[in-house]
């Protein structure tokens, strides 16, 4: 009778607990997923980067970055020509207050993976990390941002 009663509880508090972590966790990915926020600006930008919607792409940059909409034109996908492109977040952070926020993304960067080579997919990746400041209530990307490799002088 007791085994049964150490069993029931022991079960009992391992439901509380994946109930509490699957609270924390949709808590958690409300959060990166605001489209708003940090995360969805490099979203955007990565996606306009690809499709080669330059004008779009360049909405996304600091207007008073190192990068400008030239240097676009000088990044690693070619409209046309593209290999297929995944972009998985490995995290992200957000500090300051509003209106001088900055914020950090990293993803991870998979070019490719649509042919079979000899030790499995031609798939490439790469980590990328891009830096973003609030401007005017929405984010913009600073520095050099993947796939631009650098940035004309005056931006």
């Amino acid at each position: 009778m007791r085994t049964k009663r150490v069993l029931g509880g022991a079960v009992a508090l391992i439901v509380v607990l994946a109930t509490f972590s699957a609270v924390i966790a949709s808590r958690r990915d409300a959060s990166v997923l605001d489209p708003t926020g940090p995360v969805a600006a490099v979203r955007s930008f990565v996606s306009a980067v690809v499709d080669g919607r330059t004008d779009e792409a360049a909405r996304w940059l600091d207007p008073k970055g190192e990068c400008g909409p030239e240097d676009l034109v000088h990044g690693l996908i070619v409209p046309g020509e593209a290999p297929p492109v995944r972009v998985e977040l490995v995290g992200s952070s957000t500090e300051g207050t509003t209106g001088a926020s900055t914020a950090t993304v990293e993803v991870v960067i998979r070019l490719g993976g649509g042919e079979m080579g000899p030790f499995g997919t031609s798939e490439y990746s790469e980590r990328a990390t891009y830096s973003l400041r609030s401007v005017e209530g929405a984010w913009r990307l600073t520095g050099t941002p993947w796939p631009i490799e650098s940035c004309s002088p005056g931006g």
